[in-house]
């Protein structure tokens, strides 16, 4: 039996499950727990991750039951996805703290729906989550096959940043963003998110940050449709300028240039390739509710 096993996940008082509940939602959070490390430059060692907890990425994890939930992308390149094979798939990528989608994946005929275990725990987070879409991207989205990819909250930062910092040509229809935080949270980064935060990236999302992470006007010319909600919590809305859906504002969820006070998704100017889906005014749903906004309007 190995010592270093994955501790177990609890909060940190009321103050941390309401910060929890807002942003990362982590009452879905993925193999491993909120706390667990990633294989990103690990492999064939210790995941260290948040608060002595952690995970293995070494060829024994699969005996022990103790992988890091990136593992098998990161280390052996597993996707779920056949190269080059005609594949259609969906890729679904979840939010801070969270290691993967864990809620229904897309109902689409003909495509595959792929829950990509992109884990963004750590103060690294932008930058492993990002690198592990990369891997999901190349063996996807390239060659012959197509993809369309379906994300939520802070994985709107880890697409952003792979696109940023990328020049392949990846074969992605477009992409679906629901309550991103690509333009931050003013709940993180804060004595709140910095205290209490379930994991160390939740101190990084902050609006400052998140919009000077990476060049947001760069897609790498794919187009991203955006949309938000406006059901937000008493307990954090009065943190958030405008309309919010409790963990993010409007200028946030619309990809507005700078954080201003909106109650219109459709507000400008916007970062470059993205565009309001559907509606302006967002929909009466909280942060979490936002989740899977994006493929059921689609009806998948």
């Amino acid at each position: 039996m190995r010592t270093s096993a994955i501790g177990q996940r609890g909060l940190i008082g009321i103050t941390a499950f309401l910060f929890v509940i807002a942003l990362a939602s982590v009452a879905s959070a993925g193999k491993g727990g909120d706390d667990a490390g990633t294989c990103v430059n690990a492999c064939g060692g210790y995941g260290r991750g948040n608060n002595l907890n952690g995970c293995y990425c070494d060829s024994s994890c699969a005996t022990y039951g103790d992988c890091c939930a990136d593992y098998q992308p990161v280390c052996n390149g597993n996707t779920g996805c056949t190269p080059n094979s005609n594949g259609r798939y969906i890729l679904h990528i979840g939010g801070m703290c969270s290691q993967g989608w864990n809620d229904r994946l897309s109902n689409k005929a003909g495509y595959t729906s792929i829950d990509v275990k992109a884990v963004q725990t750590n103060h690294s987070g932008l930058a492993d989550g990002s690198h592990t879409v990369g891997i999901y991207f190349n063996s996807c989205c390239t060659g012959s096959n197509l993809c369309y990819v379906i994300n939520y909250s802070g994985g709107d930062n880890a697409v952003g940043h792979r696109f940023a910092n990328s020049s392949t040509n990846w074969n992605i229809t477009w992409v679906g963003t629901s309550g991103g935080a690509g333009g931050g949270s003013e709940l993180s980064g804060n004595f709140l998110a910095d205290t209490f935060g379930p994991c160390d990236y939740a101190g990084h999302l902050g609006v400052s940050e998140a919009r000077n992470s990476y060049n947001h006007n760069d897609t790498n010319n794919e187009t991203v449709y955006v949309i938000g909600g406006y059901d937000g919590w008493w307990y954090s809305s009065w943190l958030l300028p405008g309309e919010d859906d409790g963990a993010v504002a409007f200028h946030s969820a619309g990809a507005i240039t700078s954080a201003v006070s909106t109650s219109n998704l459709c507000t400008t100017p916007k970062y470059t390739n993205r565009a309001v889906a559907w509606t302006c005014s967002g929909y009466d749903l909280d942060h979490y509710e936002m989740k899977t906004k994006f493929m059921t309007q689609m009806g998948w």
